[in-house]
């Protein structure tokens, strides 16, 4: 057990926007606690800033929302920090680090999130008892009372009590992970079909809280997660900036509780590249770590384990680490938050309560050299991805036979990667952004079998036009990434995908380009709760190889063996009778008798 956290706030002032001086709450009204029954914690150093970077030794803290934890029924709120991220984290759009705003030329996928005034807090504590999670606003005006907590497949006790919400929250080993949005603070996203529009004409491809708030009520990681502080392998870091020097050839590098960043000035040109010897980063509660963390070892088991969080707010778009850190794309060398370039075959990456936050690119990558290894895995809990709104901020891979339970991505590339056999992926909430489909089983012909995902919640999209090649869809199927079109008929793709639901504007179920057979293809149990897009920019529509981007010459003589049973669009179900009107589907004649809907 980590040991006992407690903090007391500070009375000095919070920078705001433009140099506006906002008050600390006081040492009266706020506290932390941390036990076995309850851990929140603090940082005296918030910075509530809505346009720029804040200061290295600052975390920027949410302008909007005050989260306090009590044990339920006690009425003893505690105070939990409300962490915020920002599109581009207040760098402007530049190139490289150091940059006035402007220099990057190309798209980053920011568009018009900035005058949208649009924002991602989140707060998070650990809990082995019932809790009740009371939420105020900062400006001491009531919350609105009509409010959702998603997804909505869970439901919460909820009150409200003298202008805060108050939501009553089990304890339960697999964790919680929910937003909450209030009805007054929501923002809809219209396309005209290319773009968002912001005269107010176009079809609504999305509705999201300006001001989003996440909750992460985690179970405390168990002690073998947890490594001993006073360990003769372990070195424990001392807030503020560091260097890879300070780690040296440590086995377990640990952070307590405090800010750090990585030093290079300016800031980003730096990334958190471990020793051989280092196996294991463990970010403690109350852990703000600004970097990315690329591991070397040879060690069969590696690990990132803690309930801190990873930050990539120092870093530009697409940061190259093997180019000065510019936002020069590269598969191979721009910069993934958790990264290992020379995997070996059997190893392991274990993964344990982490938040990342603002990634600059993919978020996760275990190569060797260029090689995605087919004999590597992982084991991955209790992981949350905030603040991606970059584009190309995809979910982690999950590789041969690995275990991926009770997380939440906010991305916006390619969320669920099914590129390896033997996956298990349950419990999985996505909020997802404009790029590429939820789940991704694309780019290349695959032979990918024994896949299953059991629990999928999307509690937002926002797809900003009708795609194929990177498709508009739950699940989705890219075409050949680069090179000439490509299929392989001596490979096939067998998954089954369960408990599907979507909230909201929803994308189609499918866009597929076959690039292989799909052999024992399962989807059974989704639900679109709030129906389809549809009219003018027809996201919402189904589409299996039945335009020229979506079928290569060849690829009417592979396999399409799929089923798909108790699929319903606002309530209604969806069959072979109504799927082309109800579920606006759109399949190959060539598949005929193949495929079907129950």
């Amino acid at each position: 057990m980590h040991p006992s956290l407690i903090f007391l706030l500070g009375v000095s002032a919070i920078r705001g926007v433009d140099g506006l001086v906002l008050p600390r709450q006081t040492n009266s009204s706020a506290s932390t606690h941390c036990g076995t029954d309850l851990c929140t914690w603090w940082h005296d150093t918030g910075e509530v800033n809505t346009a720029t970077a804040v200061a290295p030794e600052n975390v920027r803290q949410s302008r909007q929302y005050l989260v306090q934890v009590a044990i339920a029924g006690t009425d003893q709120f505690f105070d939990s920090f409300v962490y915020e991220s920002i599109p581009r984290n207040g760098n402007g759009k530049i190139l490289k680090p150091g940059d006035s705003d402007g220099s990057f030329s190309d798209d980053d996928g920011i568009s018009i999130e900035l005058d949208a005034a649009i924002n991602m807090a989140w707060s998070q504590f650990e809990h082995s008892q019932d809790v009740d999670v009371r939420i105020l606003r900062r400006d001491g005006q009531p919350v609105d009372s009509d409010v959702t907590i998603r997804p909505t497949v869970t439901t919460f006790e909820t009150q409200h009590v003298a202008g805060a919400l108050v939501v009553r929250v089990p304890a339960d080993p697999n964790g919680h992970r929910f937003s909450v949005e209030f009805a007054n603070d929501l923002f809809t996203y219209r396309s005209s079909g290319d773009a968002y529009t912001t005269d107010g004409s176009g079809e609504i491809v999305g509705v999201e809280p300006r001001n989003a708030l996440l909750i992460f009520a985690s179970a405390f990681l168990p002690d073998d997660l947890v490594p001993a502080q006073n360990g003769q392998d372990t070195k424990v870091m001392t807030p503020g900036a560091f260097s890879v020097a300070d780690i040296a050839a440590s086995p377990i590098v640990y952070f307590p509780p405090g800010v750090y960043w990585i030093d290079s000035t300016p800031l980003g040109l730096a990334h958190i590249k471990l020793d051989p010897a280092t196996y294991w980063v463990h970010l403690a509660p109350g852990a703000f770590v600004k970097g990315a963390v690329e591991y070397t070892t040879a060690h069969r088991d590696f690990y990132a384990t803690g309930h801190g969080v990873l930050s990539g707010e120092i870093y530009v778009y697409q940061a190259n680490a093997d180019a000065g850190y510019t936002a020069v794309k590269s598969d191979l060398t721009s910069l993934r938050m958790w990264w290992h370039r020379g995997v070996q075959g059997g190893q392991v990456w274990h993964c344990a309560g982490p938040t990342i936050s603002s990634p600059p690119f993919n978020t996760m990558d275990l190569k060797d050299g260029s090689v995605d290894r087919e004999d590597i895995s992982v084991d991955i809990s209790d992981y949350k991805q905030v603040g991606a709104f970059f584009m190309q901020t995809d979910g982690p891979q999950m590789y041969t036979n690995g275990v991926v339970r009770d997380v939440f991505y906010h991305c916006n590339d390619d969320a669920i990667k099914t590129y390896h056999s033997g996956v298990t992926a349950s419990r999985l909430t996505v909020w997802k952004v404009f790029n590429d489909p939820v789940v991704q089983m694309g780019w290349q012909p695959r032979d990918v079998k024994g896949v299953s995902i059991d629990g999928l919640y999307i509690v937002h999209t926002r797809y900003r036009k009708s795609e194929t090649y990177v498709p508009s869809a739950i699940i989705g199927a890219s075409p050949i990434y680069d090179g000439a079109p490509t299929l392989n008929p001596d490979m096939a793709i067998s998954i089954s995908v369960k408990n599907v639901v979507c909230e909201g504007p929803c994308p189609g179920l499918f866009r597929l380009t076959p690039l292989q057979n799909y052999v024992d293809f399962k989807v059974e149990g989704v639900q679109y709760v709030d129906g389809l897009i549809g009219g003018s920019v027809p996201i919402g529509d189904s589409i299996i190889a039945t335009t020229s981007d979506t079928m290569y010459p060849g690829a009417e003589d592979l396999s399409m063996q799929l089923d798909i049973s108790d699929w319903t669009v606002g309530g209604e179900k969806v069959t072979m009778e109504n799927a082309e009107t109800l579920g606006q589907w759109h399949v190959n004649a060539a598949y005929d008798g193949q495929w079907s809907i129950q």
